[in-house]
């Protein structure tokens, strides 16, 4: 392995580690805010972060950025901002438990081999088909979480995978377009493009309750938004850059895991043996499909 893969997947490592907080916090938070102003409120200090940052990167560039760019931007900050993350916490609020949440999402590698074969003419295998089918099937599980089976953990279970699907879309769109703005450049413009758009949304839904909520919640708000999203999306983006699609999003294998020990510890969630079956069914299937034989 390179030194430079060597340095994205540190990264992955990482940014995936500071995703895995992401859940326990959003239940701290809990309904005192709007969902989709949690995530307006998340990307839109995330953008404006990240833009200063790359502002060297901008001075360098021989060719301003123009429509087409910023139509690039536009198309990955709906995806993977505007629709994902906005459902992520709607989701989180349906689901009982911080970390069932977080091995649903995880699933999303399943959805990155299978989008990343026409989006990045990555390799794609029959047994890409078989580990998809498992991974299903470790999801479903989590329809049990509360021991037995709930429609308020179907709703949670349908909307997580739905998120995990247009992240995972977003994921190869970065990774196609990647090359040619840089890691922190093209995160920067898609997070606020994607917040903007769900600005009309947040002025509609606003109320004195939420702003009581923000004022009550500062704390786990400013974490979630700076380390928990600005910190933890450069560094994965930046880890995918340096690797293909496939591999980067394997880096998810270590987010069940890692929310996991966190809500045990922060929150005192105990796992019952459907999710752990969920997990391990998941964890082999995503194994399985990255250790297959390569062309």
């Amino acid at each position: 392995m390179s030194r430079d893969e060597l340095i994205g997947a540190a990264s992955l490592i990482c940014g995936v580690g500071l995703f895995s907080t992401v859940e326990v916090t959003g239940k701290f938070i809990g309904t005192r805010i709007d969902p989709i102003m949690l995530t307006f409120i998340r990307f839109f200090i995330t953008g404006i972060v990240l833009i200063c940052l790359s502002i060297p990167i901008l001075r360098l560039r021989m060719n301003p950025l123009g429509l087409k760019d910023y139509g690039i931007f536009c198309l990955n900050g709906f995806i993977g901002i505007t629709l994902s993350i906005s459902i992520f916490h709607i989701a989180l609020l349906v689901f009982e438990k911080a970390a069932s949440s977080a091995v649903v999402f995880s699933v999303n590698p399943v959805f990155v081999m299978i989008i990343a074969r026409f989006v990045n003419n990555e390799t794609w295998r029959f047994r890409n088909w078989i580990g998809a089918v498992v991974g299903a099937i470790g999801v479903s599980c989590f329809a049990w979480e509360s021991g037995k089976l709930a429609f308020d953990s179907l709703n949670g279970l349908g909307l997580m995978v739905l998120s995990a699907l247009f992240f995972a879309l977003s994921v190869c769109i970065a990774k196609r377009f990647m090359a040619l703005y840089g890691a922190i450049l093209l995160m920067g413009f898609s997070a606020l493009f994607g917040s903007l758009m769900l600005a009309p949304f947040v002025i509609i839904r606003l109320s004195p309750k939420d702003l009581s909520g923000l004022y009550d919640a500062w704390i786990p708000v400013l974490y979630i938004s700076l380390p928990g999203t600005a910190l933890a999306y450069g560094l994965y983006y930046f880890g995918i850059m340096n690797t293909s699609a496939n591999k980067g999003s394997m880096a998810f294998f270590l987010k069940p895991v890692l929310a996991s020990l966190f809500a045990a510890g922060f929150l005192g969630e105990t796992i019952n043996i459907y999710m752990i079956v969920g997990t391990c069914l998941i964890l082999s299937a995503l194994f399985f499909v990255i250790s297959g034989p390569r062309k």
